[in-house]
């Protein structure tokens, strides 16, 4: 997976837009997200959130990975150290994709390294999206609907993803969360 992570989501964006016969203005209404920061996103000028890559990928009614993805190949090892990440809280929480939206699974998987301290709210995400989440190291709080949950390392939990959620480490030290994304419906 090579390039940088701002471009190839930018050359997606563009792709998918296309392909769906969709104006500047059609993709801002229907993502909530500015024609002018869609725009500078197409033409690879800056680098998008979690937050924002998430309302477009949910106002599209597509996986997150769909425009993140690079070329297929049969075989792929990640390690993501080098892979392109997207950031949140500043950079002080990072996405890395692992694996893009398989058709055949439905599935995506990701590694999501959290700093001490940080706190961050996932925009819900479209119906028929279930999030399952490791904890590899550290500790990890979800806030679901209302409900707190802790989860130390080699727990995991599920649910539904449409869900207002929010992603906390508490801790002193860093925190990593594999994450698989399941998406129910059709792309």
């Amino acid at each position: 997976m090579e390039g940088a992570i701002h471009v190839r989501i930018g050359q997606n964006l563009q792709r998918i837009r296309k392909q769906r016969g969709l104006s500047l203005d059609k993709l801002a209404a229907l993502t909530n997200v500015s024609k002018g920061m869609l725009h500078q996103m197409e033409r690879g000028d800056i680098q998008p959130t979690v937050t924002i890559v998430w309302k477009i990928a949910t106002g599209l009614n597509i996986s997150f990975s769909s425009l993140l993805r690079d070329d297929d190949a049969a075989v792929v090892v990640a390690t993501p150290a080098h892979i392109p990440h997207v950031t949140e809280d500043g950079g002080r929480c990072r996405v890395y994709m692992l694996f893009p939206f398989d058709p055949q699974t439905r599935m995506e998987l990701f590694t999501m390294v959290l700093d001490a301290g940080t706190d961050f709210t996932s925009t819900p995400h479209q119906q028929g999206v279930y999030e399952f989440l490791t904890v590899t190291d550290g500790t990890l709080q979800m806030n679901i609907q209302g409900e707190s949950y802790t989860l130390q390392t080699g727990q995991a939990i599920r649910f539904a993803g449409h869900t207002a959620h929010q992603y906390i480490n508490p801790s002193a030290t860093i925190t990593t969360v594999q994450v698989t994304m399941y998406y129910n419906e059709e792309e």
